[in-house]
């Protein structure tokens, strides 16, 4: 690919991505652990890049309940290379904000290539290209809401414009290396588990196929087979989770939800101005945040009122009906399906945004004259007058920041477009008008945690952790944490798996049903409401010898939020009180605990080694069948082998993890989970590939036919 060819391009992007995550850090060194960053993923990453060291797949983890099996946490994306690798830093060090960095970097890098093949894809003169990739990545919505408090979405979404510039990349050149390529890119969007991404992804192709296939349907039907070879690649990633679905209980149906994170059409169209600030339903309700997630690019502009535009453009055509489309996406309701926020397609609108603002400066005519100018100027004024009169009364430093706004505006266009710099083939310095309006953003907020989001500074160690019992699990009813952290009550349960230690609570955007009816939450199943739950986690078992539900959860530390349920935990041997900061307080069973086995019928039971996916367990000789009840998530994918009788594996309550094991069997037992659906989906990679490999012979013999398209167009 001649792209690759390129080098001293991909080095300023790279320096480009490095200049932006420091400029970030630089007043906020959390910028990009923010939210469900810290709250969700510090923890389960540290746990999978432990399971990776040990070469162990990171099915199940077990040192965290709730939300323990990935193969239904999509979002976390196990099989992802970036996670693999962000889950080994995240397990290797103690610098807390070390993943979210690793992920800003090479986010920001693969967005602005993927703009920049983009640009070349559609035959736009090389610094266009460039500019088009420096302005991807320096988008409000994706440096703020994703970058920050949603990693998923950020790997997710860089790799959906790396697939959308590979489908580019493939309607104009027909080669090996271009269908590889969006083979590839569209395999690792799909490994991402960003449903959103993938979407978008789906509508720049359909909305572009639907052109190119008028010309000649037969022979652009193979513009669709790397991306069908790529979906049966990552059957096994979804398959479990499909099976899974009676367990689960994520978030369907309809619902408008007051309109929350739903973009407005004024935050749309004022794309061109990184402060054009919204009143909207976000994070802590109605307010004015002080994001201009509306973002696009100020050259975004300039077309509207200096180009001489040709509607007729197969190109262009192309581009405005994708736009239209992800406008409609934009304004469905809050949750649609089991799609939430449809704010999440506003980035496929900037992107749309973008292309067509740098392809029409490019491909058409730049007309300058004072009846334009005079219609620009006036317009400019109103838009910063409008900007800083919504938020001005509750953010008074705006009004600087508009200022800046409009300053980088009227220089880009005295520079590019008056004196039609744009159109001359200097690249280099095009990255300032991008970089300065980051630096803009930057200087309003730097960061939305602490303001809008959940954000705390997590310190590198955690107190007092040899005064607790910390054989078992914590059961945390603390709540969301506290900016000045010192301690395990100070933190999101979430968290704890971050500094390794066992947790019943955990984090889900999905839980698991039979569960939630004892694990009473709010939120995503990770604030445990300490009145609702603990009445019902100390009532005694009967069948297990009158043990309270808190002993079959192995919970061997409680932090309590207050006293209320003091004297019910006592009664289910949690005397060792503490007190804790705040008002809280430790209790501390007598117990002890080896592993995650919280109870054997027979006391010979032993465990001699456990992993993240597998217990081995010796069994002794029992003429009564014995009972063990685990510290786990019960899921169908467990299983037994080993011993010469039939073992059963089932669900206490369909809760916890629980086998049975017939009288007078003995020997060693090893209960292990593997996901149920992979033997029978396991076949589709191989097909997947199979395919694409016959596919690929089959173009090489037909290399060198004409084929009508997109691509003879814009060569």
């Amino acid at each position: 690919m001649r792209f690759l060819k390129n080098i001293n391009v991909y080095f300023y992007f790279f320096i480009f991505s490095i200049v932006i995550v420091a400029a970030a850090t630089l007043n906020n060194p959390y910028f990009f652990t923010e939210d469900d960053s810290q709250n969700e993923y510090l923890g389960f990453m540290r746990q999978y890049g432990e399971s990776w060291r040990n070469w162990e797949i990171p099915f199940i983890a077990k040192n965290i309940l709730v939300g323990s099996n990935a193969m239904v946490e999509l979002q976390r994306a196990i099989f992802a290379p970036h996670n693999i690798v962000a889950s080994l830093i995240t397990s290797s060090n103690t610098l807390v904000t070390s993943t979210g960095v690793f992920f800003a970097v090479l986010d920001i890098f693969v967005l602005a290539v993927a703009g920049y093949i983009i640009g070349q894809s559609l035959g736009l003169k090389k610094n266009i290209s460039v500019l088009l990739g420096f302005s991807l990545p320096a988008n409000a919505m994706f440096l703020y809401q994703y970058a920050g408090p949603w990693w998923n979405a950020a790997n997710g979404h860089a790799l959906a414009m790396l697939s959308v510039a590979s489908f580019f990349f493939l309607l104009k050149e027909r080669s090996l290396s271009s269908y590889v390529f969006n083979f590839i890119s569209v395999f690792l969007l799909l490994l991402s588990g960003w449903p959103h991404g993938f979407i978008g992804y789906l509508v720049i192709g359909v909305c572009s196929l639907a052109f190119v296939m008028r010309q000649n349907f037969k022979k652009n039907i193979a513009l669709v087979v790397p991306t069908l070879c790529a979906g049966l690649c990552a059957v096994p990633v979804y398959s479990e989770f499909l099976y899974l679905r009676d367990f689960i209980v994520r978030p369907s149906g309809w619902d408008n939800l007051n309109n929350f994170l739903v973009p407005s059409l004024t935050q749309m169209l004022f794309a061109f101005s990184p402060t054009y600030f919204e009143h909207m339903n976000y994070f802590g309700g109605y307010r004015a945040v002080c994001v201009a997630f509306g973002f696009a690019s100020v050259f975004c502009i300039f077309p509207v009122f200096f180009s001489k535009i040709k509607l007729n453009d197969p190109v262009l055509k192309i581009l405005f009906t994708c736009s239209v489309v992800f406008l409609i996406l934009c304004q469905m309701p809050s949750q649609s399906g089991m799609l939430r926020y449809s704010i999440r397609f506003l980035p496929f609108f900037t992107l749309m945004v973008n292309v067509i603002s740098f392809y029409i400066l490019d491909r058409f005519e730049i007309v300058v004259t004072k009846g334009r100018e005079r219609a620009f100027f006036y317009f400019l004024i109103v838009s910063a007058i409008i900007s800083y009169s919504i938020c001005a009364f509750e953010f008074k430093n705006l009004l600087m920041a508009d200022f800046f706004s409009l300053v980088l505006v009227l220089c880009a266009y005295l520079f590019f477009i008056k004196k039609q710099a744009i159109k001359t083939e200097t690249s280099l310095p095009l990255f300032v008008v991008p970089l300065a309006s980051v630096l803009i953003m930057f200087f309003t907020l730097s960061g939305v945690g602490e303001k809008y989001m959940y954000q705390i500074d997590l310190p590198k160690k955690l107190e007092n952790l040899s005064n607790l019992n910390l054989s078992g699990s914590v059961m945390s009813f603390s709540g969301w944490g506290y900016h000045d952290a010192h301690e395990l009550a100070d933190i999101n349960s979430s968290q704890f798996g971050y500094y390794d230690v066992k947790t019943a609570n955990g984090y889900s955007p999905n839980g698991q049903k039979y569960i939630d009816q004892v694990l009473v939450h709010s939120l995503p199943h990770t604030l445990l409401d300490q009145n609702a739950s603990l009445p019902q986690l100390t009532q005694q078992i009967p069948e297990f010898g009158n043990q309270c539900l808190l002993s079959m959860f192995g919970v061997s530390t409680i932090v309590l939020g207050n006293g209320n349920m003091l004297d019910a935990v006592k009664r289910c041997g949690f005397g060792r009180v503490l007190p804790g900061p705040r008002g809280m307080m430790y209790a501390m069973s007598q117990k002890t605990y080896s592993s995650s086995l919280a109870y054997a019928s027979a006391p010979a039971v032993s465990v001699s080694k456990e992993t993240n996916n597998t217990i081995k367990l010796a069994i002794p000789d029992e003429k009564n069948a014995i009972t063990m009840v685990f510290s786990r998530e019960f899921w169908p994918g467990y299983s037994a082998h080993g011993l010469a009788c039939k073992v059963d594996v089932s669900g206490y309550r369909k809760m916890l993890l629980s086998v049975t094991v017939p009288p007078h069997c003995q020997g060693e037992l090893t209960v292990s989970y593997f996901p149920k659906t992979w033997k029978y989906t396991l076949f589709s990679p191989l097909l997947g590939l199979i395919l694409f490999g016959v596919f690929l012979w089959r173009e090489r013999q037909q290399a060198g036919k004409p084929v009508s398209g997109l691509q003879v167009q814009v060569a």
